[in-house]
């Protein structure tokens, strides 16, 4: 019997509530696409033994938000649920769909992963996408908790190979963002689940700095000991880059998103700091420190 059903548990915020969970003791049910990682035949079948697959105490079910009838296997003994939903074109429709599953199963707590600011902001696709299912949420029956991150640290590790050529390439623009440490999004999103006094509340989940394209280019620029050079502000650059390995659809989604960094920002209130308080549980990390991890683990070779 798992304690906890993650939807969304092998990503960059996933991987590390999945290990946060475990560290308290908790008995982890991760939601996977992969036959082989759940322990099943190519057919989609499990194993004979009738047991999904473990990994370092972590069990894993085959599943798939496109396929609802796969939702109720998953969600046998489960008491409570983290939802992350990827982008997707039909975001909205999916994770209403695992709402409704977790609520005819029985769930007793359901933690879904939104967006800071995202009821600000309903012209960006995958925020309005995350405002429906938030609706949906509310009016379940079942107890409910939103962690609402801001744009993460951890999305600049996919651009090493810019870096090291010396340009920092996301649209970040000069309002600035009070971006914020993965590990933060996690440890808040375990205490949502397993402690008392939450439900209900809308967490935003955000950094101490605001951030702006400048301040993100020096601090990289100081750590890796060369000139770094901000060029986000060209979206039609980002475009096209972008356009080489992401769906279209993807791609007018996160351009729609940029622009709307560029023009406002995202940005932290002090109400918002005040709320994160009661979840997170400590202060939070610094981008500072962050890079400086990376750029350490980058010189010895290793993943940060």
């Amino acid at each position: 019997m798992a304690d906890v059903l993650c939807i969304g548990g092998t990503g960059t915020v996933g991987r590390p509530v999945v290990d946060g969970l475990a560290a308290r003791g908790v008995s982890v049910r991760c939601l996977t696409r992969s036959a082989d990682r759940a322990g099943a035949s190519d057919d989609g079948v499990r194993a004979a033994d009738g047991a999904a697959a473990a990994d370092g105490g972590v069990e894993f079910v085959l599943g798939d938000l496109e396929q609802p009838d796969t939702l109720g296997p998953a969600l046998e003994g489960v008491s409570r649920m983290h939802l992350l939903t990827a982008l997707h074109p039909r975001e909205a429709e999916l994770g209403i769909g695992a709402i409704d599953a977790a609520a005819e199963a029985g769930v007793e707590r359901i933690v879904f992963h939104s967006a800071h600011r995202a009821h600000a902001a309903p012209h960006i696709p995958h925020f309005a996408s995350k405002m429906e299912i938030l609706a949906t949420l509310e009016t379940s029956g079942v107890p409910w908790v939103t962690i609402e991150p801001n744009h993460y640290f951890q999305n600049d590790l996919w651009l090493r190979r810019s870096l090291e050529a010396g340009v920092y390439p996301a649209p970040l623009g000069a309002v600035g963002l009070h971006r914020v440490d993965v590990r933060d999004i996690a440890d808040a999103t375990v205490n949502a689940l397993l402690d008392d006094g939450h439900a209900g509340i809308r967490y935003p989940v955000v950094g101490p700095e605001l951030l702006a394209s400048e301040d993100v280019a020096r601090v990289w620029s100081d750590h890796l000991d060369r000139e770094i050079e901000y060029v986000g502000d060209d979206l039609d650059a980002w475009e096209a880059r972008a356009g080489r390995r992401l769906p279209d659809w993807l791609v007018r989604d996160l351009r729609v998103m940029s622009e709307h960094f560029l023009s406002d920002g995202l940005i932290a209130t002090e109400e918002d700091f005040a709320t994160m308080s009661h979840v997170l549980g400590h202060a939070p990390r610094v981008f500072d420190d962050f890079v400086a991890e990376t750029v350490a683990a980058w010189s010895g070779g290793g993943a940060s």
